[in-house]
């Protein structure tokens, strides 16, 4: 799958599952071969966080995260943010109209969660400080249905010319649905 592609979720029996990754482009190069265990009734997202190479600066990891795919409630949707940059330090995410930080210093391969009526938002990608006042260096229009929960992966790079893939920055949201 490409970067930035969400696919649906996938039922599996509960257990140990193997799970492999390959190469973007190549099924021939596997980056990731390893056991990955799952409960009954419960929703999981597994991240390609990372990067593949001698000169990576964040080697690559499989990242698995336990997805809450309840409703927060009529007029609320409730966003996680999941920090996948490997080129970015820990940030605040601050809504514009208000200056608020939804999440402060997220850092690589962290998560965070919050709830927010439901609506329509830009939400600022900050270097992370004291008063999640740091420089803006993205920002990104997100619209959140109430009753629904969304992940936004923070991913590619902030100085693509100078990484391994040239890959810009991007937030890339996701709704997560019931998969059960």
């Amino acid at each position: 799958m490409p970067f930035g592609a969400v696919s649906d979720y996938l039922d599996v029996p509960a257990g140990s599952r193997t799970v492999e990754i390959t190469a973007a482009g190549d099924a021939e190069t596997s980056v990731f071969e390893g056991d990955v265990t799952v409960e009954s009734g419960q929703a999981y997202t597994v991240v390609a966080a990372g990067e593949i190479g001698d000169s990576a600066d964040e080697p690559f990891q499989p990242l698995v995260l336990s997805d809450d795919t309840s409703s927060p409630g009529g007029d609320t949707a409730r966003l996680r943010v999941v920090h996948v940059s490997p080129d970015a330090p820990a940030v605040d995410v601050t809504a514009a109209s208000t200056g608020d930080a939804l999440f402060d210093g997220v850092a690589y391969t962290e998560t965070g969660t919050v709830e927010v009526p439901a609506g329509d938002y830009t939400v600022q990608i900050r270097g992370d400080t004291e008063g999640n006042d740091g420089d803006i260096v993205a920002d990104f229009d997100v619209s959140l249905a109430g009753g629904q929960a969304y992940t936004a992966f923070a991913a590619g790079y902030l100085s693509p010319d100078d990484e391994p893939a040239d890959t810009p920055f991007d937030l890339v949201v996701a709704q997560d649905t019931d998969g059960m």
